[in-house]
């Protein structure tokens, strides 16, 4: 994705058939799949089987499915049935997955169930199945908390049911929310401002659920404490690394949820097993966390990385995950082919923009990314073909790739797909249209704004806000061919004002959507920015009548294309 966006810069980098070119007739005379579910969270009876999961294929383009099921774990087995009607859906191939589970402990365990289809497009695609053994009610809750802080825990449960807290606990409580027939119960802690540093005792009580297990106290044990609380940007991190594959590390943000000076004294990482393929290492505000599948085989390893510190929750361990995957031809995820400025699944890629496809294996190597122009349209032995037509590369990671769509791809129903080392992988739907308009995005949904200079960032709560008549630069990707035309993979102009968006571009802003009431504003340009790739640039002036406010919404109009909207601070 784009971490970091450097507006001067000279471009800017970003997220099984040898079918290397597809005209429309092959593509419309393959079947393509769906599934009506890619997920399943099932509580289970310990010593029991699980029940018995149903979940549907379509073939929503031609010809016919010929699907496979294969399961990455021994308890997981699935059978798929052959093509019938179901109900008003049409046609489906329906999937009954089985969930072997009598000989687990209690505890919750993942599965992955692969369908696929070599001769298909989006194929293949995974379904995660996760088995809550003994259910995922926990016995007991522990909260730190600094006087006028609040906190929470979510866990969920098998049906509907009713949660009460103890008496006398003003500073507990408890909801509940049901999607898909989960239940989710969330506990919330709020230590008031005149709250003593102490411990306060209270309880959750669930009931009326249909799954048994769930229907319990738990005890919960809140310290209020005037001294540094760990708080941890992610609670469990879990890798998946093909064999033979690069190291890969992911940071995890240590922050201060409490008071005082909070000091890491120490982290250590413990693999469960199998060896060394864990290290951590303590970084300026966090811990870096490093998975190397160097001597191991396929399979799934474990292990924790405990970080010491002067804290009240002193200890706090991550539990850590690694899976070494057999290597395999490059896999793109169905719907993983997207923009690089909201990176929203679903939308239309336009010609001419920057996007990102994601998958598995695109490549062993280290990631690397472009470093001259035009473009090179392969990178540490990675392609990325859009209709047969291999894209201009920015970078290459094991799981993303970023490019340009050609600025000459064919508009309509489309494929992606990608070769590594001269062996191609899946091909994924993709579908593009002469523009689809995506404003950059910064922070919290904020639009990348700056003022004419194009060097520093204005409209955002850590900028100064925009006010009316400011003149102000918007930076935005997917507004399609430009007049003249510039080649993909290379630099436009470095002349201000050519590379121009044919037609009329404006702004509108409001203070929510639909857009159809607010006040709008003639762009003065509209069109690439000198010396980048594929990056355009807006320049308006903020209308004098444009009410203040600190979530003023924003969006492009191009030729009556509409962008989603983006944020934006007005003074």
């Amino acid at each position: 994705m784009i971490s970091k966006i450097t507006l001067s810069a000279r471009f800017v980098p970003f997220m099984v058939l040898p079918l290397l070119l597809l005209p429309a007739s092959i593509l419309n005379a393959t079947p393509r799949l769906n599934l009506d579910q890619t997920s399943v969270t099932v509580p289970v009876v310990q010593g029991s089987n699980g029940p018995s999961q149903y979940i549907d294929a379509f073939n929503i383009g031609d010809g016919t499915l010929n699907l496979t099921a294969s399961p990455n774990v021994t308890w997981l087995t699935a059978t798929i049935g052959p093509d019938q009607v179901c109900g008003l859906s049409g046609g489906c191939y329906p999937i009954t997955i089985a969930l072997n589970t009598a000989s687990l402990t209690a505890g919750t365990y993942t599965g992955i169930l692969t369908i696929a289809d070599s001769g298909a497009i989006d194929a293949p695609q995974s379904i995660t199945v996760t088995v809550m053994v003994g259910g995922d009610v926990p016995s007991n809750l522990v909260f730190y908390l600094a006087a006028g802080g609040t906190t929470s825990s979510s866990f969920t449960t098998g049906s509907a049911v009713t949660a009460k807290v103890s008496a006398d606990t003003s500073w507990l409580t408890v909801s509940s929310a049901v999607s898909n027939g989960v239940t989710t119960v969330t506990v919330k802690a709020t230590a008031s401002a005149s709250m003593a540093a102490k411990d306060y005792n209270g309880s959750v009580t669930i009931s009326s659920s249909k799954f048994a297990p769930d229907n319990k106290q738990i005890s919960v044990l809140l310290h209020v404490t005037t001294v540094p609380i760990v708080q941890l940007s992610s609670s469990t991190i879990s890798f998946t690394i093909p064999q033979g594959g690069n190291q890969e590390s992911i940071p995890v943000a240590v922050n201060n949820a409490g008071q005082g000076t909070l000091t890491v004294s120490g982290v250590t990482a413990t693999a469960t097993n199998s060896g060394t393929w864990l290290t951590a290492t303590s970084v300026t505000g966090g811990v870096t966390i490093t998975a190397n599948p160097a001597g191991l085989t396929p399979d799934t390893y474990s292990g924790t990385v405990t970080i010491a510190s002067n804290a009240d929750n002193n200890s706090v361990t991550i539990p850590v995950q690694l899976t070494v995957e057999a290597q395999g031809p490059p896999a793109a995820f169905a719907g993983g082919a997207v923009n690089n400025a909201n990176f929203a699944n679903g939308e239309a890629l336009a010609q001419g923009d920057i996007a990102a496809v994601f998958g598995d294996q695109f490549t062993y190597g280290a990631p690397q990314g472009a470093t001259t122009l035009p473009l090179q349209t392969k990178l540490n032995g990675a392609q990325v073909l859009v209709n047969g037509v291999a894209a201009p590369l920015f970078s290459v990671l094991p799981g993303q790739i970023d490019f340009e769509v050609p600025i000459n791809a064919a508009t309509g129903a489309g494929t992606i797909q990608i070769v590594r080392d001269g062996q191609p992988g899946n091909l994924i739907y993709v579908d593009i249209n002469p523009s689809v308009p995506r404003i950059l995005q910064y922070g919290a949904g904020y639009g990348v704004v700056t003022e004419p200079n194009g060097a520093t960032l204005t409209g955002t709560p850590s900028t100064q806000p925009v006010k009316a008549g400011d003149v102000v630069v918007i930076y935005a990707i997917g507004l399609g061919p430009t007049s003249p035309s510039v080649p993909s993979g290379t630099g436009s102009p470095n002349a201000p004002g050519l590379a121009v968006v044919p037609g009329t571009t404006q702004v509108c802003f409001g203070p929510e959507t639909p857009f159809y009431q607010a006040p709008c504003a003639k762009a003065a340009f509209a069109g690439l920015t000198p010396d980048s790739v594929a990056l355009y640039q807006i320049t308006i002036t903020i209308p004098p009548d444009l009410p203040s406010g600190s979530n003023t919404m924003l969006l492009l109009m191009v030729d009556n294309v509409q962008s989603t909207p983006v944020t934006l601070d007005v003074q």
